[in-house]
C-alpha cells in the first residue's frame, strides 16, 4: 500500500525539493578564457564573447614610477588566437569602440573617459605600492575597475551589445564588486 503512494508523494515534494536548491549560474565562455599578465602598468582589461583575445588598458609611467602627463593610457590587443602577439588597436576602434580619451591630468592623477560612453568616466593614478589604478563608479562604489566583459550578438557589420560586465575591488576595503550595464 505504501509503494502505491511512493510515486504520488515523490510528484509533489520533488518540485519543491529541486525549487529550494540555491541557483548556480551556468559556466561563462569568459570562464576558459586566458587572463593578460599582472605588472604595475595593468590597469584593466576588456574581453568580448567573440574569441579569447583581449584588449589591455596599460598606464604609460617615467623612469620614477610616476603617470605620464601626456597620453597617460595606452590600449592594445593581446591576441591570444595568434600565439598572444600585442598589437595596437586600429584607428576605428580607438575612435568608436576601445579607445580612452585623457581630459586632464593634475597632481599625478589623469581624468579619463572612454568613447563608447561618456557615463563612466574613470581617473588613473599610481597607488603607494607603484601600481597603476584605474577608479570609478561601479555599482554605487568607488572602486578599482579589474575587467570589463562585453556580451555581443555578432549581426551584420557591427556587432550588438547585450549588456557589458564591470568587475573591480571596493577603494578601501577590497571586496569584490560587480555591476551589469544594458546598452
Amino acid at each position: 500500500m505504501c509503494f502505491r503512494r511512493a510515486p504520488l508523494l515523490a510528484a509533489v515534494f520533488v518540485p519543491f525539493i529541486c525549487y529550494a536548491q540555491p541557483a548556480t549560474e551556468p559556466p561563462s565562455v569568459f570562464d576558459a578564457f586566458p587572463v593578460p599578465p599582472p605588472g604595475k602598468e595593468l590597469l584593466f582589461y576588456l574581453q568580448r564573447n567573440k574569441n579569447a583575445n583581449a584588449i589591455v588598458y596599460e598606464a604609460r609611467l617615467d623612469q620614477h614610477g610616476q603617470l605620464m602627463a601626456k597620453d597617460p593610457v595606452v590600449v592594445h590587443w593581446i591576441r591570444y588566437t595568434d600565439g598572444g602577439k600585442r598589437e595596437g588597436i586600429s584607428i576605428f576602434e580607438d575612435k568608436w569602440a576601445y579607445g580612452v580619451r585623457h581630459t586632464r591630468t593634475e597632481k599625478g592623477v589623469a581624468r579619463m573617459r572612454f568613447v563608447a560612453s561618456n557615463k563612466y568616466p574613470f581617473r588613473v593614478e599610481v597607488a603607494k605600492d607603484g601600481q597603476a589604478e584605474a577608479r570609478m563608479m561601479i555599482n554605487g562604489q568607488y572602486a578599482r575597475l579589474r575587467h570589463v566583459e562585453v556580451q555581443a550578438k555578432e549581426s551584420s557589420f557591427l556587432p550588438k551589445v547585450l549588456h557589458v560586465d564591470l568587475y573591480g575591488t571596493v577603494v578601501g576595503t577590497g571586496e569584490e564588486i560587480h555591476e551589469r550595464i544594458f546598452p
